[in-house]
């Protein structure tokens, strides 16, 4: 029986889509199956990592089922006992790592396995209650989240890259306690740098004005939060991953309330910001260029397109509402990565540094004094006529 020209069409478009469907299903097999590879390869990394945990865990729970201290004080005293621990841990080399999630989940464990013992199940409440969901999920505990008492409050250094996040929480053994994020933006991923409860919205500003310096924090003053997009891009998130590594014991010591208590103020309301500003981000590389062409400044080098590409992959973007900002903090760490990453092709990159900076500092209208300590931390890579229109 003759086919027709365009059933013939037909039948061998059907063929290809079945073929092409049968191609698809086994890239989706092959990618389950190796994501499945890769998840058990993470447990069994997990499962090592929390038993080389477990004396040590055993020996921080035998001390804390003597402790006297009840509620808020036995809860400070559990975190201020795991600081210097998990920091003797970080320390180790890489085979015997622990992370702080693996030490609290063996903690867990040697708590639960202590049964109806009255103290263990006191200490393992306390536990519970700085976890974060993750691992709260992991160990299968459960515990209330802390009652906000009250307004959240934040602020930010002058470079606008270094920020105090404020919240009060209830107690229910004694008066509200403020809890105080002290969040550095300028790396590539922001970072609480201090953490922790104070009796008061001006102890804790007090606190973080002594730890940012006087010049930066000049004038700051505690108000009411009103952008909850950029707060999720600062606050600590609840993920079960290990430490990045390099924490103090400071650090350590709030490292999984921080993030547990972050966890309950992002879970408020929003707070949404209906003015969101335009940053460099949101004009790409071009529009630099164009600056660039347009001053008129240092002879333009070869590749710049593909220079100022690199320069805003390696500009921290972590929270795009900041990526404007330039801090002294900020162009060292971004000169540290460059000079990390790129190695002997730094010195290309970093010779744009100056332009980079001047540039941004424009657009964010920084104050003269401000733009200068900038600039002054670029060094031997700042061109002299770029310094000079800067600081005009």
């Amino acid at each position: 029986m003759p086919v027709s020209r365009k059933r013939k069409k037909s039948s061998k478009s059907t063929a290809a889509v079945r073929a092409e469907r049968r191609r698809a299903h086994t890239r989706q097999v092959r990618m389950a199956q190796s994501l499945r590879e890769v998840a058990a390869g993470y447990e069994q990394g997990w499962v090592m990592r929390t038993e080389l945990a477990r004396p040590h865990a055993a020996a921080l729970a035998a001390d804390l089922r003597t402790s006297t201290r009840a509620g808020t004080a036995l809860e400070d005293e559990l975190c201020a006992r795991l600081g210097p621990l998990l920091a003797g841990l970080d320390a180790r080399p890489v085979e015997e790592y622990v992370g702080p999630d693996h030490l609290v989940t063996a903690l867990a464990a040697v708590l639960t396995d202590a049964g109806d013992d009255e103290p263990a199940r006191r200490v393992l409440t306390t536990l519970a209650g700085i976890l974060p969901s993750p691992l709260l999920a992991r160990t299968g505990l459960e515990s209330p989240d802390p009652e906000v008492a009250g307004e959240i409050r934040w602020t930010h250094d002058r470079y606008g890259s270094r920020f105090a996040v404020l919240a009060p929480f209830a107690t229910p053994d004694g008066p509200i306690r403020w809890y105080l994020w002290d969040i550095d933006a300028c790396a590539f991923v922001p970072l609480p740098v201090h953490a922790g409860f104070y009796a008061s919205p001006e102890e804790a500003l007090a606190a973080w004005q002594v730890g940012v310096g006087a010049f930066a924090a000049g004038g700051t003053s505690w108000r009411r939060v009103d952008d909850s997009g950029l707060l999720t891009d600062l606050l600590p998130r609840s993920k079960e991953i290990s430490a990045l590594g390099g924490e103090s014991a400071e650090q350590f010591t709030e490292y999984h309330r921080c993030r547990r208590l972050a966890e309950v103020v992002l879970d408020l309301p929003p707070v949404l910001r209906l003015d969101v500003p335009e940053t460099a981000l949101d004009l790409g590389p071009d529009q630099f260029v164009a600056w660039w062409r347009q001053w008129g400044g240092a002879p333009e080098p070869a590749g710049l397109q593909g220079l100022a590409e690199e320069m805003f992959d390696s500009w921290p973007a972590a929270a795009p509402a900041l990526f404007d900002t330039c801090s002294p903090h900020r162009i060292a760490s971004v000169s540290h990565q460059i000079r990390d990453e790129y190695r002997e092709g730094a010195d290309e990159l970093l010779a744009l540094l100056p332009a980079w900076v001047t540039w941004l500092t424009e657009r964010a209208a920084l104050p003269p004094e401000l733009r200068e300590r900038a600039m002054a931390r670029i060094g031997d890579a700042g061109d002299v006529h770029l310094m000079r229109r800067v600081a005009e």
